[in-house]
């Protein structure tokens, strides 16, 4: 699995942090504050939906980490 993209406004969490609680997730030893879903959950906003439509154009498998169930980044990605 190889992560090729991360979209995320957050100030507090650099991109290879959330890189990082990804492969975590995926490899099942994360156990942090933040959680992953391989679905984009129904309180997403226009820009999670965009970047997510825009992701999945280019062929990507698509992922939502989120902090306190908003979502805070989006992370394109192949297996």
């Amino acid at each position: 699995m190889t992560v090729l993209d991360v979209f995320s406004p957050a100030k507090e969490i650099s991109i290879e942090e959330l890189e990082q609680i990804f492969i975590g997730h995926l490899n099942g030893t994360y156990k942090g504050e933040y959680k992953v879903l391989l679905e984009v959950p129904d309180n997403a906003d226009k820009n999670i939906l965009n970047s997510r439509a825009a992701l999945i154009g280019e062929g990507k498998d698509v992922a939502c980490i989120l902090k306190g169930g908003n979502v805070i980044a989006v992370v394109g990605y192949k297996e």
